[in-house]
């Protein structure tokens, strides 16, 4: 029998984690927990077995390219594909609201470059069917962003990537300039909203190209919640397992006909351009 497969990255700690325990319950397959750290990672493993859960674990780094790829022949040599791909990893300096452009561009590499290299290199071992779950935020809503030539460009139907790398690229640039630039491009922690608004903005175009391809496989964004993780240095409004709970709807109980959203913590659709 062919073993169903679900991934999280960066899921060590915080929601990833809770997802992952949430998926160890609820999900008929295998249940890879992934870290670029392997002691932290084991670690995590070793709690959840102690609850008496049993996910799998693999080193994964989002933002190396080797690692992904040593990932994905992991992935092709002891299975037939992935059914479920819950894109968690990211990182937030919650202590800088204002940051300088060589950390902007740290951030957003890991937040959303690294996703299209994911795109590249695990993409291709989607399964018909299979569920990609982007881990986004409120601040992930168009509304964030100030500058009017992209608040245009990002809602075009025909919107590309290439498009989405420009206003990424046109936001690095307003970093190096300096902090008025930064600011006026999307307020404070600009850099965390630019990545998140990527996210979505890519979300929207893969299920579009997903659809012209003729593949049944949803690709949706989820806002969490404001959840209390080391991220957010214990400030938030949920617990990690309740900001797991969006997530894991989109992963094993919404109907696979739910493509290409943007859905809200307590699992209603909201719209992202508003």
């Amino acid at each position: 029998m062919d073993t169903k497969v679900a991934v999280v990255t960066g899921s060590n700690r915080g929601i990833g984690f809770e997802i992952v325990k949430g998926l160890c319950r609820k999900f008929d397959g295998v249940v890879y927990l992934t870290a670029r750290n392997e002691e932290r990672g084991r670690q995590a493993v070793k709690q959840c077995e102690e609850s008496g859960l049993h996910p799998a674990f693999h080193l994964l780094d989002v933002t190396s390219e080797e690692s992904l790829q040593q990932f994905a022949e992991h992935i092709t040599r002891n299975h037939s594909g992935i059914d479920v791909l819950v894109n968690n990893a990211g990182i937030l300096d919650f202590d800088k609201s204002v940051s300088n452009y060589e950390d902007s561009k740290r951030l957003i590499d890991t937040n959303f470059m690294s996703l299209l290299t994911v795109s590249k290199i695990l993409y291709p071992l989607l399964k018909n069917n299979a569920r990609v779950i982007n881990i986004s935020s409120d601040w992930g809503l168009l509304s964030n962003i100030k500058k009017q030539i992209w608040l245009d460009t990002l809602v075009k139907e025909d919107l590309t990537v290439d498009e989405i790398l420009q206003f990424v690229n046109d936001f690095l640039q307003a970093a190096k300039n300096g902090k008025i630039p930064f600011i006026s491009y999307a307020g404070h922690y600009g850099d965390y909203k630019v990545s998140k608004v990527a996210m979505s903005a890519l979300t929207f175009v893969q299920q579009r190209q997903f659809l012209r391809e003729g593949k049944d496989i949803s690709i949706n964004c989820v806002h969490p919640g404001f959840v209390k993780t080391d991220m957010t240095k214990g400030m938030g409004d949920f617990t990690p397992e309740r900001g797991a709970h969006a997530p894991l709807y989109l992963a094993v109980d919404a109907p696979q006909t739910l493509k290409g959203t943007f859905m809200w913590h307590d699992c209603h659709q909201v719209n992202w351009d508003d």
